[in-house]
């Protein structure tokens, strides 16, 4: 009867905190005021969104980890040729809005810690900013949807099927110069009525790169300076 009772308690608390902790992540780095800023800021409209940090790099045309090596801590400076380019990514056309954290300090670094607390239906942002006595104080806390929790069967048939006709009717008649990530999505989104998600045009372009029969397209990877772009191959 306890043991019910622990049971039913523990699944109760679960529910509430978004599901049991599948794994919890550290990720440290000296940050600027300014810094934080942009990532407070970038993560709210990802999120707001309901894009993942790699359907933001796919819509920037830069490699897969792009956005997520930022939110790691792993890059804690992003250009300004960056910077918009995630604001594009995220139809975001300003820098209007962005919230400056107040801070005691007027200039330098910050010892910075995100935490991130992947739970069974959601993840969990937090950053936290070591102060001069060493103690660690909550800076934001962010919560997305856990990609990998579908509370009911849902089949995104619907929108794959519509992707392809309108990328079949463009490659055949239309792709004449190469088109970046950000262009065939919201060429699919103008085209179509159904509710499509990045994550979508990714699965759809993934297949016509890799078919056997032309015409087909080819990923043009990023490098230094250059973004992924998709060309029409005949043959």
């Amino acid at each position: 009867m306890i043991n019910e009772m622990l049971n039913t308690m523990e699944n109760q608390d679960e529910n509430m905190v978004g599901g049991k902790v599948i794994r919890t992540y550290h990720y440290k780095a000296e940050m600027s005021r300014t810094d934080i800023n942009v990532l407070y800021n970038l993560m709210l409209l990802r999120i707001s969104k309901g894009y993942l940090s790699e359907e933001t790099s796919f819509l920037m045309g830069t490699s897969s980890n792009a956005v997520g090596n930022f939110e790691k801590l792993a890059r804690k400076r992003v250009t300004m040729r960056m910077l918009m380019d995630i604001l594009a990514a995220l139809e975001k056309k300003s820098l209007n809005g962005f919230i400056l954290f107040g801070s005691g300090r007027k200039s330098g670094d910050f010892t910075c810690h995100m935490v991130r607390t992947k739970r069974t239906k959601i993840i969990e942002h937090a950053l936290y900013l070591m102060d001069d006595t060493g103690t660690e104080r909550l800076v934001f806390k962010l919560f997305e949807l856990n990609p990998s929790y579908t509370p009911f069967s849902q089949s995104d048939a619907h929108e794959l099927k519509a992707i392809r006709e309108i990328l079949d009717v463009e490659l055949n008649d239309n792709w004449l110069s190469p088109k970046t990530p950000l262009e065939i999505y919201q060429h699919c989104c103008m085209l179509t009525d159904q509710d499509i998600m990045p994550r979508q045009v990714i699965k759809v372009l993934e297949e016509m790169t890799s078919r056997r029969s032309y015409p087909k397209l080819f990923r043009n990877k990023a490098n230094e300076g250059r973004k992924v772009i998709y060309e029409k191959v005949s043959s």
